[in-house]
């Protein structure tokens, strides 16, 4: 029992901790802002429950904060009641590089200058609420954000199904849910090897293109060697001596993230909690409890969100072939009339 019992208490510990580090950078910011001569008349700006602590200053924050808020209450849901008690702390200063910077203090230093988009980005960019799990965090590559421009990055996730170089990213394409589970790493289980790169080829261009200076020197420089000469299972063995997280996996950060969007947007205000909540569980797992539906069904929303989201074609209207009809007989024009052209 107490074997069973340690796993959830560290996590538990670790939960405290991250708290208590937050609460201690939160007091120390405010106090900070409180001592600091530019701060003198600091503002409290709040919209919704976002919260920033701040002083006076031509920055547009309150503009940006009204910007920001529905994006990260659309992902937080419930959960945003958090920023009430985990504000932004940010310093303005001079942008003149020359002008003597305000007292050590702990907030984020934003040249005053900065207009309302780029403050957004970095509201949205850095909402301080409770950090995520280990488990979660490495699955996704980094906390789970709001999406700042979601059309353009499924448009990107779409371009990457497209043109990625591996059989599951291609099968999930055209449909495959299965192979989407495996492009995404929801497994969890198995070798990622065989799961990620299904051919020799696949296998021996991953080790060729992307590890050829991890593997040319010491031990691994013979077997090197002969993946490069057609050996798979050399090649294999390379990938599989990779240290934990270094495989490539068949698709990108902004994949996973669109797929957490959909099942947050899917889940209701209660579906970051639930994410969050379910530590220990799969990421297939955890994402289908965030979403309120099956895993499968999840992915196949995703999906089709991603296949909207395909980059519209650029069309050439007609008489812009004519344009480029002409540019085509000037250039052949020019190119025989160079001396290289004429016969002696």
């Amino acid at each position: 029992m107490i074997g069973q019992e340690l796993p959830r208490l560290q996590a538990r510990a670790d939960s405290l901790a991250r708290e208590w580090r937050h609460a201690a950078a939160v007091a120390d910011a405010i106090d900070s802002l409180e001592r600091a001569r530019v701060f003198v008349g600091h503002d409290t700006i709040r919209v919704g429950a976002l919260t920033i602590v701040t002083n006076a200053s031509p920055l547009p924050l309150r503009e940006a904060a009204v910007r920001a808020w529905p994006l990260i209450d659309s992902v937080y849901g419930d959960d945003a009641r958090q920023l009430e008690e985990r504000p932004y702390a940010i310093v303005p200063v001079d942008p003149d590089t020359t002008v003597e910077r305000p007292p050590r203090h702990n907030g984020t230093e934003i040249p005053w200058d900065q207009d309302v988009a780029s403050l957004t980005l970095l509201l949205l960019s850095t909402v301080p609420v409770a950090p995520a799990d280990t488990a979660l965090q490495r699955w996704l590559g980094g906390e789970v954000r709001p999406l700042i421009h979601a059309d353009v990055e499924r448009a990107g996730v779409y371009v990457r199904l497209v043109t990625a170089p591996f059989e599951a990213s291609r099968r999930c394409l055209i449909g495959d849910i299965s192979a989407c589970r495996d492009a995404l790493d929801l497994f969890g289980r198995g070798d990622p090897v065989a799961r990620w790169y299904r051919s020799a080829r696949e296998r021996r261009s991953v080790v060729l293109n992307t590890f050829t200076g991890y593997f040319d020197r010491g031990t691994h420089l013979a077997t090197l060697q002969a993946c490069a000469n057609g050996s798979d299972s050399a090649c294999t063995q390379l990938l599989r001596s990779l240290p934990p997280g270094g495989l490539p996996r068949p698709l990108t950060h902004d994949a996973r993230t669109t797929l957490v969007d959909v099942a947050l947007h899917l889940g209701g205000r209660d579906a970051y909690h639930r994410l969050a909540a379910s530590v220990g569980l799969p990421i297939a797992d955890r994402l289908a409890a965030a979403g309120g539906i099956a895993i499968d069904s999840l992915l196949s929303r995703w999906r089709a969100e991603i296949l909207a989201s395909r980059p519209t074609p650029v069309s050439l209207p007609p008489w812009g072939l004519w344009i480029a009809l002409g540019w085509t007989i000037l250039f052949a024009v020019f190119g025989l009339r160079s001396s290289r052209w004429r016969v002696n």
